[in-house]
């Protein structure tokens, strides 16, 4: 019994889950939900706003992201939603209120990113990486507006897509390729705050199936709160309160998982040795030219002659 209390001990899962509550993860993840959801209802409507100005005559493209949007926060438009769609359809930038709704974007997406990347850090037991304040906020900006971008491109190869079907007869498959699109839209932001938001440069073997696994799960969260939004929608005493309550509940759990997917990875070997790597200085610091030139040489000849990246990243490490 003693040793199978040892091997579970041992084990990736019971490590990374360690990882997690050692370094605070679930008071992180807290923080991470608060901004997210201060941050949501301001970028929508400035988003939007700026969307209905540029491709708002594109009734089928508005549509198309409107449903991408409820499909990928659900209870935040429609019926019974948090946003009514009439409402953000009229929403514009111009006078005092989109000006504040502007300045409000600009603070509560920086925060947000801000506050998850110390986050995703935390994971690996990384302080902020050394970067210009001025440049970081803007590379937290441009995070939330790559996102932007992300779900306005993902409607779009929707479109195209069930387009495709429906002109090869195979409209059945609509459901199996909105599903496919949703999913890579939620890989694609996922990777987007790991490499951008939390500066963090893991190898695509060990970030992308990372991802990847997040928007699963995400995709079976958004099954769970879409039943609990048509299990109230007709209760006049919830219905009031069900949308903002339920969309709490559902971003926590979001950001649960997206620190324990990096614990995962942080325990890991190919995640130990990243950590190593970063607190020798091998990564996130400012090297010389001649330093980074001959640290991508080694590298590059350790691709060459088909090397192991993980030992080299160990060897890298112990360099002082």
């Amino acid at each position: 019994m003693k040793a199978l209390i040892d091997r579970l001990m041992r084990s990736r899962p019971l490590r990374a889950w360690q990882r997690y509550t050692g370094e605070r993860g679930p008071v992180l993840a807290q923080g991470m939900t608060v901004q997210a959801f201060l941050s949501l209802f301001a970028a929508l409507f400035v988003g939007f706003a700026v969307f209905m100005a540029v491709l708002g005559d594109n009734a089928t493209l508005r549509d198309a992201v409107i449903d991408s949007i409820s499909s990928a926060v659900p209870g935040l438009i429609g019926d019974g939603g948090a946003v009514d769609v009439d409402t953000l359809t009229g929403s514009t930038i111009l006078g005092w209120a989109g000006a504040i709704a502007a300045v409000s974007i600009l603070l509560t997406a920086i925060a947000w990113v801000a506050v998850s990347r110390e986050g995703f850090r935390a994971m690996f037991e990384l302080e902020a990486p050394p970067a210009n304040f001025v440049l970081l906020k803007i590379g937290d900006l441009g995070v939330g507006v790559g996102i932007g971008l992300l779900v306005v491109v993902s409607s779009g190869l929707l479109l195209v897509a069930q387009a495709l079907a429906d002109a090869l007869g195979l409209g059945w498959a609509a459901p199996v390729v909105a599903f496919g699109v949703q999913l890579l839209l939620d890989t694609a932001v996922v990777l987007l705050l790991y490499r951008f938001g939390g500066r963090l440069r893991l190898p695509a073997k060990q970030i992308v199936p990372a991802a990847l696994a997040c928007a699963v799960v995400f995709s079976g969260l958004k099954l769970i709160a879409s039943a609990l939004f048509r299990g109230v929608e007709n209760n006049p005493l919830l219905a009031g309160i069900a949308a903002p309550v339920i969309m709490l509940i559902w971003l926590g759990f979001i950001m649960q998982i997206l620190l324990l997917a990096l614990a995962f990875l942080a325990v890991g070997p190919t995640g130990r040795a990243y950590t190593r790597l970063v607190q020798a200085g091998g990564i996130d610091a400012t090297l010389s030219k001649g330093e980074a030139k001959a640290l991508l040489a080694e590298v590059q000849a350790n691709r060459a002659e088909g090397g192991d990246a993980v030992r080299l990243h160990k060897r890298l490490a112990r360099r002082r």
